[in-house]
């Protein structure tokens, strides 16, 4: 029994040499042998305890582990200086790593500084770009600021001055050019509200000598009808003269006359300075008023014409002057209307003129009519008034008017 367990525990030895040498080598192989000894181990173990043989099972126990580490100091001898080797060389691989760590914790920490340095640089770097740019900013808006402030002392000046193209030109440019650029300032606010001030105030000073000049024109128009009339007078002198040599005698119309007088007429063509009227247009076309301009100037030019039609006006002998003087002044004036709509048939338009020619004729006829009976009771008066009306009438024609119900009022008056 002694001798069996024995075997069994030399077999059990025997083949766990066979796993320790060829376990690493058989893979799978080996692990199945493990199990095969740890299968045999348990009947091996009852059986020892069974025989009472404990004592030889930890001699056998005992040799084994002796043998196994004898093995062990032989191996640990043949490789104990390569390990002692191998250990030195990760110590000193150890600590080169620690210094090395050391190095780069070192230089990560030198590297935040300098990192930290820069940051610092580039900020205040872009700190003083934002200053640099601000104070640009400063500067140019206070250089625009400066020039809006001289361009508005040039307008006033030139408002006062009567520079009116140059003040619409200034104008234009504070609205156009600088207001955009200083808008979001307070001082843009300021400006932005002074704009439409400025605007009015140019009107205003345009509108001021327009009708400065209109008022003028009272004057100048009684003066240039007086002289339409005296140069009509000296044409029908001439076409009587020429009718008197004609043995046969034929009508010919007034427009036939003008014609054949062209040749010999040399005088020089009324001009009117137009100036203030197209200054005053220009300026309100340029500030989008040029509708409120053409009414105001409409209401104007009617009340002018209700002025010189208001008159007094004497039909006796040695008065008829006081009538002269009103038609020499509505000769001037529509000569006026007939040099604006030639010039400017946009802004005066021929529907407005003959309004105001068809109301002249309708109040002359009123002012005939009421002095009818002191015409008709003085052949004097009569015989004078009718050669002032048809010297009117010519004047009028010659400068492109309707005079046809002019000649209908001669008719029903003289007759003739």
């Amino acid at each position: 029994m002694a001798d069996s367990i024995q075997q069994q525990l030399q077999q059990l030895v025997l083949l766990s040499d066979s796993v320790g040498t060829g376990g690493a080598a058989a893979g799978t192989g080996g692990v199945s042998t493990v199990e095969e000894s740890m299968e045999q181990l348990g009947p091996l173990i009852h059986s020892v305890y069974r025989a009472n043989k404990q004592k030889l099972f930890r001699q056998q126990v005992e040799t084994f582990a002796q043998r196994k580490d004898a093995e062990i100091m032989k191996l640990c001898g043949n490789y104990h200086q390569e390990f002692v080797q191998s250990v030195a060389q990760l110590l000193k691989v150890r600590q080169n790593t620690s210094e090395l760590q050391e190095k780069v914790v070192g230089l990560n920490a030198e590297l935040q500084m300098s990192g930290k340095s820069l940051y610092e640089k580039k900020a205040e770097l872009l700190g003083m770009r934002r200053e640099h740019r601000n104070i640009q900013r400063a500067v140019d808006a206070v250089k625009n600021c400066q020039e809006v402030v001289r361009m508005v002392a040039s307008f006033d000046e030139e408002v006062e001055t009567k520079q009116y193209y140059m003040a619409i030109k200034t104008l234009g440019g504070l609205k156009d050019v600088y207001l955009p650029q200083i808008r979001r300032y307070s001082f843009g606010k300021v400006l932005e509200n002074s704009i439409p001030r400025m605007e009015t105030k140019l009107q205003g000073a345009a509108l001021r000598d327009m009708k400065d000049w209109l008022y003028g024109l009272k004057k100048t128009t009684r003066d240039i009808g007086r002289h339409l009339d005296t140069r009509m007078k000296n044409k029908q002198d001439m076409w009587a003269e020429r009718d008197a040599t004609i043995k046969e005698r034929h009508f010919v119309s007034s427009a036939v006359q003008f014609v054949l007088d062209e040749e010999f007429d040399h005088d020089e063509p009324i001009t009117v300075d137009m100036m203030p009227l197209y200054q005053c247009l220009h300026i309100n076309e340029k500030l989008g008023r040029r509708a409120e301009f053409r009414r105001s100037f409409t209401e104007d030019r009617s009340d002018q014409l209700s002025l010189i039609l208001a008159s007094p006006v004497y039909f006796a002998t040695g008065q008829l002057a006081s009538f002269e003087s009103m038609l020499f002044d509505i000769i001037g004036f529509f000569v006026v209307e007939h040099n604006i709509l030639a010039s400017a048939p946009d802004f005066r338009s021929k529907s407005d003129v003959d309004t105001l020619w068809d109301t002249c004729i309708a109040k002359l006829s009123d002012i005939i009519a009421r002095g009818i009976q002191a015409i008709r009771s003085d052949p004097e008066v009569s015989t004078v008034l009718q050669e002032v009306m048809a010297t009117f009438t010519y004047v009028m024609e010659e400068n492109g008017y309707d005079v046809r119900k002019l000649r209908e009022l001669i008719m029903a008056i003289f007759g003739a």
